[in-house]
């Protein structure tokens, strides 16, 4: 496979038995490639800034640092952070997906399964362990009743003109509101928060006021998604699948 077609990992972690098990099982995958791992971060942001990986993943040795994951996303706007290995705990595991962290991935995932989640996150999809989802989903950011009545309608696929309609307000104002709940809830767009919503919250009696939910597409299992883990994405025309 053509180099420029693989997909280019850079590694930072202080873990030497970590290291060298990426870089003897890496070249076994031609769709991989492995620039280079680092046990710094001043090493890691210089390769970083020179090598432009596709995905950035960061095994730390304990709970990693917000300031470290800050610089990491910093360094290269096109490359994707992956967290793997300890468990980040439900603060920081906010703020990681807050900082555009694409994945947060336990330690015993299998080979495949660790690879595969690579894959997805390659694709644009976000992908994290169920316990880290949850417990971070369950950390609520403090919502007021009228924006999580906002939420729902937004996880039951309502346009602005029909929040507009249910509150009472204008779509200028829905549009105020989504600005400020995704900013507490550090989400970007508008299928993170529909994704937020549909894990986090139940149909309140907003829904009702205006319609019945809009029909729901059955369930679609994708092939090759990890045991265990949370994958987000959609499909063209219909609301988004949480699996």
């Amino acid at each position: 496979m053509e180099s420029s077609r693989r997909i280019r990992i850079v590694l930072y972690t202080r873990q030497p038995f970590v290291a060298q098990g990426m870089a003897a099982v890496l070249p076994a995958h031609p769709d991989f490639h492995l620039l280079g791992s680092d046990d710094s971060l001043s090493g890691t942001l210089a390769r970083i800034q020179l090598e432009r990986p596709d995905i950035v993943v960061v095994y730390p040795v304990s709970c990693v640092s917000l300031a470290e994951l800050r610089q990491i996303r910093g360094a290269c706007d096109s490359s994707h952070v992956v967290l793997w290995g300890r468990d980040a705990g439900s603060e920081t595991a906010i703020q990681a997906m807050r900082l555009g962290v694409r994945a947060i991935l336990p330690a015993n995932l299998s080979i495949p399964e660790f690879l595969t989640s690579l894959r997805n996150v390659h694709r644009g999809v976000l992908c994290f362990g169920k316990d880290a989802w949850e417990s971070a989903s369950r950390a609520r950011m403090g919502l007021t009743p009228r924006q999580e009545e906002t939420v729902e309608m937004v996880a039951q696929g309502f346009r602005n003109c029909e929040i507009a309609q249910t509150l009472g307000v204008t779509e200028a104002t829905v549009a105020a509101y989504l600005r400020e709940i995704s900013k507490k809830l550090g989400v970007k767009g508008r299928l993170e928060l529909a994704l937020y919503g549909r894990r986090n919250m139940d149909p309140g009696p907003a829904l009702e006021r205006i319609r019945p939910a809009l029909p729901q597409a059955p369930p679609t299992l994708r092939t090759g998604v990890p045991h265990g883990l949370i994958v987000m994405t959609r499909r063209p025309s219909e609301a988004p699948v949480v699996q």
